[in-house]
């Protein structure tokens, strides 16, 4: 599930294309069937005197609707006219492998590269980002590394490990930074979102000497995503049982950026997140400020973004039941000041912590862009339930406010919206999910989108890992 800053949105150029629906149905077919033949993840091929080379198969299928695209604005079609409602699917394959060679006196020597081919059939999504008939293969990983094994003893097994190229790297849940290609127009797979890696010349250091892990880091995100080169370090300290309680801080330099405001812009973050509390385990925490500073005089930036969050889960009782509340808050551009106070949500993503974090609603948080973390305040309640041990119900439910009005809005309330979910683990090696949403828009969204009907959305997707 990925989406961009309403900056990044619009470096996309206007793609071409759109079969019929019997496309539609025959590329959800034809997902259906390839993923259901994949299986588990990361096989060991050859194992023997030190060197191990392992392989493995992603792939996956969606099939997506929203009526009223734009709360019935619609999106417009490149051959001219506009689409009210947007029917598409999309799929993916990447295979993967990775080579290792461990030695007893100087640690582990690894390498290892990631195929993906995306695209998407149908009308194109809800956001105009990839249109029909449209997506490619890409090299999307393909990096080498060391770790030191053994070699530092006193520090741990593994306690350093370097590695160059195109890789995958994330910080905390992906707040900010998660994920360095964007899926542009001519990738495809917008929603699905399989690639991940950021640039070639990417260049990450980790030091794990427990409790602390740090990282030190350039990386250089795709031309779908500004180009950004950023520099930056992050420490953390990890307690509890497993480790899962983390409280953590980054600073991030933007060295150079396609984006004026994001060029020299310095970020600094703190963030915890764990069951703090002794003898309430079921209780997770979980909170982030961010801010942001550029003193360019051409691109002065002040802005800023936080979060807190609660869940509770009554692990005792029969279908484990939980609940969970978070507020949000991006701040919005200032009228009136030499800088920009409109936070810049950067490379944020689908985190590890699942719906809603950080594409805060099917809705808007996938194709409503100039609210996508940026200039809005967001209230999330969320339950869930697991009637199975391989099934999981979810309800959400948002509250959208602009933090600023934008010049011409009258009112800050932009709209509400419900998300119903059903995650259900098939296999081991496939897992299928399923959800239907409404966003019921107030003026302040109505008058932003040029819209006044409610958006609904409906879509199943389909992932194995072999």
């Amino acid at each position: 599930m990925e989406a961009l800053a309403m900056s990044d949105a619009q470096i996309f150029a206007p793609p071409i294309g759109a079969p019929t629906i019997r496309r539609l149905l025959l590329g959800a077919v034809w997902g259906f069937a390839l993923t259901a033949t994949t299986a588990h993840a990361d096989v060991t091929v050859f194992d023997k005197d030190g060197l191990t080379f392992e392989a493995g198969l992603t792939a996956g299928a969606g099939v997506f609707h929203v009526g009223n695209a734009n709360l019935g604005a619609g999106v417009a079609k490149p051959g001219g006219g506009i689409d009210r409602n947007r029917n598409w699917t999309e799929g993916f394959i990447a295979p993967s492998g990775k080579l290792t060679y461990s030695t007893e006196a100087a640690g582990a020597f690894y390498g290892g590269a990631r195929i993906v081919g995306a695209g998407t059939a149908g009308d194109g999504d809800a956001g105009g980002i990839a249109q029909g008939r449209q997506g490619r293969f890409t090299l999307d990983h393909l990096y080498a590394g060391w770790r030191s094994g053994t070699l530092f003893s006193a520090l741990g097994e593994n306690a350093i490990d370097i590695s160059a190229g195109r890789q995958p790297f994330n910080i905390g849940d992906g707040f900010l930074i998660n994920d360095g290609n964007a899926d542009g127009p001519k990738e495809g797979a917008y929603w699905l979102a399989p690639r991940n890696g950021w640039g070639p010349s990417s260049v990450v250091a980790r030091v794990d000497v427990k409790p602390f892990h740090a990282d030190v880091f350039r990386l250089k995100s795709d031309s779908n995503s500004s180009s950004d080169v950023i520099y930056g370090t992050n420490l953390e300290w990890h307690s509890g049982p497993d480790g899962k309680n983390v409280v953590g801080g980054s600073l991030l330099k933007v060295s150079d950026s396609k984006l004026p405001t994001r060029d020299g812009m310095r970020v600094y973050s703190l963030r915890a997140q764990g069951a703090f509390i002794p003898g309430v385990p079921d209780l997770f925490l979980a909170g982030e400020f961010t801010k942001e500073r550029n003193s360019r005089s051409v691109a002065e930036v002040d802005a800023n973004a936080w979060y807190g969050e609660a869940n509770y889960t009554l692990s005792q009782v029969g279908w484990t039941p939980k609940f969970g509340y978070r507020y949000s808050h991006f701040s919005g551009d200032k009228p009136g000041t030499a800088a920009s106070e409109a936070f810049d949500p950067l490379h944020y993503g689908a985190g590890i912590r699942g719906w809603g974090t950080w594409f805060q609603g099917e809705i808007a948080g996938q194709y409503f862009f100039p609210i996508m973390n940026t200039n809005v305040n967001v209230h999330q309640l969320q339950a869930s339930i697991q009637p199975l041990d391989t099934v999981t119900l979810t309800a959400l439910y948002y509250i959208f406010d602009f933090d600023r009005k934008p010049v011409g809005i009258a009112s800050d309330r932009v709209g509400k919206e419900v998300n119903f979910v059903v995650d259900w683990q098939a296999t081991e090696n496939l897992s299928v999910s399923g959800g239907v949403g409404q966003f019921n828009a107030d003026s302040g969204g109505k008058q932003l989108l040029g819209g006044t009907k409610n958006s609904t959305v409906a879509e199943i997707f389909l992932l194995a890992r072999f």
